[in-house]
């Protein structure tokens, strides 16, 4: 059985944002086939590809809040 894929994006708003450390945080504790993260210190715009968009958002929680978010499945 094929495993479902979510295309998952989100923005993320905080102070002092982290791009490095999500860039290297996210794909190495949540599998995800693409990811792409943009923004600043004030914010990130994350898009990527995962069966798993719960925690993409679980931890992006704790980074700060959210806004914007779209989780549409792939087929």
């Amino acid at each position: 059985m094929e495993q479902n894929r979510f295309s998952t994006d989100l923005t993320v708003y905080g102070t002092e944002i982290d791009l490095d450390a999500l860039r290297y945080f996210i794909p190495l504790t949540i599998p995800v086939e693409q990811i792409t993260i943009e923004g600043d210190s004030t914010h990130a715009v994350i898009s990527c590809i995962t069966p798993e968009p719960w925690r993409v958002m679980e931890y992006c929680a704790t980074v700060g809040s959210m806004d914007d978010i779209r989780i549409n499945r792939v087929r």
